[in-house]
């Protein structure tokens, strides 16, 4: 009895596998609560061993902060600013895709094509210029170039942006989502590449059809501080 059980298990994997492929458009999968992993999963891959920190001191000519670290602003059309930090230390690849698109105006006049309450937004496809909201070939388009997938140990939390792709692991492209709240059902899945440091309060007024007005290259960001005293106030 226990042998025909072990069979149909081995019998019903391959068939498992087929049902979980997904269609071709760059997306984010949603899930609900409680169920396994989303769609066009691969297995997440092993927590890479940390090396022992090298102890060479930093002169000031080399500036920590700069290596590790670049901002995008992008501003909404109707809504504001979002500033996101993109990390080039866990994710060097997709940011470094990410930031030649913004300094091409790639995404100048791309709008959000698909808004899930509570999952994420999401942006990035040039189809999107032209053709209608809810036009079937919106959220398969591109920018002709495809990054491999980058595995490492961010996290799908609230902010966080990540690409989106197709069932392919190495299909991303220009396609982004930003997550609307901590999603860690899909880490693992899906490549985290930054967070939004400023405007995160803008991604929850985002709906379908929003422009992208601008997305620029900052030289330099630096948080607000808090409680700040005016121009007029004594400190």
């Amino acid at each position: 009895m226990r042998w025909n059980t072990r069979v149909a298990h081995l019998w019903a994997l391959p068939a498992l596998a087929t049902l979980l492929c997904a269609c071709q458009s760059q997306s984010v999968e949603q899930t609900q609560p409680n169920e396994p992993q989303p769609v066009a999963q691969q297995q997440s891959p092993e927590t890479p061993q940390q090396q022992p920190p090298q102890e060479t001191p930093m002169t000031p000519s080399e500036p920590q902060q700069q290596a590790q670290v670049a901002y995008v602003r992008m501003t909404i059309e109707g809504k504001g600013d979002l500033v996101i930090e993109l990390d080039l230390k866990e994710a060097p690849k997709t940011s470094e895709n990410f930031l030649n698109l913004v300094k091409e105006g790639f995404y100048n006049g791309v709008r959000f094509h698909r808004v899930v309450p509570r999952f994420v937004i999401q942006a990035g496809d040039p189809k999107s210029k032209t053709l209608p909201m809810g036009h079937p070939e919106l959220g398969t388009g591109g920018s002709g170039k495809n990054i491999k997938f980058e595995p490492n140990n961010l996290k799908h939390k609230r902010g966080a942006i990540g690409m989106a792709r197709a069932q392919n692991p190495d299909s991303a492209s220009s396609q982004f989502y930003i997550c609307l709240e901590d999603l860690p059902q899909l880490d693992g899945n899906y490549v985290i590449f930054g967070k939004v440091v400023e405007g995160i309060e803008i991604i929850d007024l985002v709906r379908v059809g929003d422009t992208i007005q601008k997305a620029v290259v900052l030289e330099k960001w630096a948080p607000k501080p808090k409680d700040a005293p005016k121009p007029d106030e004594k400190q």
